[in-house]
């Protein structure tokens, strides 16, 4: 079993994929079986991601942003469980934003991380639970920046 130091610089190295968006340096982390849950079930995100589904989720995102950095707040190790209070921001290209009066595209969130870690130090299991408020909001910037890249690049046309 990898030790907790192991388990611990993988989460870091875990968080720190977010900020380029880096789906090949997360998935070098996880187990080839590894599944993805993002909670509450009430944002109907699909159950169980695997890598293949989260890495193409992931670098859906880049079409719209820059970088999504998360930052751990508080880490708790626990034999092969890692859990991880963290907060993020998004960071929109400036291409996808609009300047309609009162949107605001600044986007704070909040996580909690639950990794749990095979005998090879590798993640085989994550549990993501996300603050649902602000992620329908972040969501939603999200939708609206595709939308304002499909229609610039339909008027360059």
């Amino acid at each position: 079993m990898a030790s907790t130091s192991t388990q611990r610089a993988t989460a870091l190295a875990f968080l720190d994929s977010f900020d380029k968006l880096d789906g090949d340096a997360n998935i070098a982390l996880r187990a080839p079986n590894c599944r993805h849950t993002m909670a509450p079930t009430s944002l109907n995100f699909k159950p169980d991601m695997t890598n293949e589904q989260w890495t193409a989720h992931l670098n859906s995102t880049k079409e719209v942003l820059t970088s999504f950095p998360v930052m751990a707040k508080e880490i708790f190790e626990n034999g092969n469980q890692v859990t991880i209070w963290a907060t993020s921001e998004a960071n929109f290209r400036e291409e996808a934003k609009d300047d309609e009066e009162g949107v605001d595209w600044t986007y704070h969130g909040e996580y909690m991380f639950v990794l749990l870690f095979d005998g090879d130090g590798k993640i085989e299991r994550i549990v993501e639970f996300l603050d649902s408020v602000k992620v329908v909001q972040v969501g939603a910037l999200i939708e609206r920046a595709k939308r304002n890249l499909k229609a610039r690049k339909e008027g360059a046309s």
